[in-house]
């Protein structure tokens, strides 16, 4: 993933997706973020964090055997 760990504004998304020409409801990210989250949940570890007052982050998939070196 390219651009995972970096934090996007609900702004960043907005315009991306929508267009900066979109006028309706801006809680249609929050909405989106929220299916999209349970989704991908369904069928793995979660994906896509909220860093409160900033916006979402996509992480990594965890890699099996990339955890920490046992003791």
């Amino acid at each position: 993933m390219l651009n995972s760990d970096r934090v996007v504004s609900k702004y960043q998304i907005l315009d991306r997706v929508w267009q900066a020409d979109y006028d309706g409801d801006g809680n249609v990210v929050e909405i989106f973020v929220s299916t999209l989250r349970r989704k991908l949940e369904a069928h793995g570890p979660r994906l896509i964090h909220t860093v409160r007052g900033v916006g979402y982050r996509l992480r990594r998939p965890p890699v099996p055997g990339d955890g920490p070196d046992p003791l």
